[in-house]
């Protein structure tokens, strides 16, 4: 397995990845869009943020079968805590000491993340694929962290995913947001 930048695949390589299941039950309905838009933000809008610098996509790649294992999207933001969330976030001895002049928190925001379907709950040396992506994406938030100030990853998740996010510390901020601190 190689982590790359969307620059250095092939397109035909980007092309044949799908997150999509065979099958959708009719109740899976909101999934299955939300599965087709992460395919179309792969194929047809990755790249090109990426080399308008709005977001760092890499991928995951199978190299002995050239083949995308998962991918996932990053960019700079930031995050405002209200008093109220501010109390709440306070695990991990992690703690918000703000000044009156900040206003928001410095984020990374975790904007797309997938595994190919075929590689779904698998995995290979007893770590889920899903699990060493995820891995991959705090390496390169941490890398990030050293040239600049970052207190939080946030990531807008889809319904079937809170609870992976979440056992793996990941706190909801509201309905659609989670938040990991750093």
């Amino acid at each position: 397995m190689k982590l790359v930048p969307i620059t250095q695949v092939d397109r035909r390589v980007i092309e044949d990845f799908t997150c999509l299941f065979p099958k959708y039950e009719k109740h899976q309905q909101q999934l299955k869009k939300d599965h087709e838009e992460i395919d179309e933000y792969l194929k047809e809008k990755a790249l090109k943020n990426h080399l308008n610098n709005l977001v760092r996509t890499h991928l995951l790649l199978n190299e002995t079968e050239n083949k995308v294992i998962g991918f996932f999207s990053l960019f700079n933001d930031s995050c405002f805590i209200s008093n109220k969330k501010e109390k709440s976030l306070k695990f991990k001895q992690f703690e918000i000491n703000r000044g009156e002049e900040i206003t928001d928190l410095p984020a990374i925001h975790l904007h797309k993340f997938a595994i190919h379907q075929s590689y779904q709950g698998k995995s290979f040396g007893g770590m889920k694929f899903s699990d060493y992506l995820l891995s991959c994406v705090f390496d390169t938030v941490v890398a990030v962290t050293t040239l600049s100030g970052c207190m939080l990853i946030i990531l807008e998740a889809t319904d079937n995913a809170f609870a992976y996010y979440q056992h793996r510390g990941f706190k909801v901020l509201n309905k659609k947001v989670e938040i990991h601190c750093l």
